[in-house]
């Protein structure tokens, strides 16, 4: 498989996660804290879905159509993905205890999870490091 397919791969399983976890915290405990939070099937939901696919497609399909630049936006979305996936944890970690929530909130930590470790190996996957020999050859 060439790399340009790989990379399509893990992108398209990370922006599934992460328009899952915007899913699965609207219908948690989450979604009755604030004025602001994503109610289930709200506009607000599906916008929030939306936004998080076009970031995610259309530098895919730039990268995908031959621009290779592209790629390079598209690692600095993965950090800021990452960031957000890593700060939703320890918040959600936080709240859910303050609130004796955690078993609720049980399952959007384990998507945050699983989406972070997506984006980490997104890492190794799109940006692959060159293998140089390293053996030292002896001239007799």
């Amino acid at each position: 498989m060439d790399n340009k397919k790989k990379v399509t791969i893990i992108t398209l399983i990370s922006a599934i996660l992460f328009c899952s976890m915007t899913i699965v915290a609207s219908l948690s405990p989450l979604s009755e804290v604030g004025k602001n939070a994503n109610q289930f099937n709200s506009l607000g939901m599906w916008l929030s879905i939306a936004m998080i696919l076009f970031f995610y497609i259309v530098p895919l399909l730039m990268y995908r159509n031959g621009l290779e630049w592209v790629k390079y936006i598209m690692e600095v979305f993965d950090v800021l993905g990452l960031l957000t996936l890593i700060s939703i944890m320890f918040s959600i970690a936080i709240f859910g205890v303050a609130k004796n929530m955690l078993p609720s909130l049980f399952s959007l930590l384990v998507i945050c999870g699983m989406a972070s470790i997506i984006n980490i190996i997104w890492f190794f996957v799109a940006l692959p490091t060159k293998k140089t020999n390293s053996s030292v050859g002896i001239n007799n």
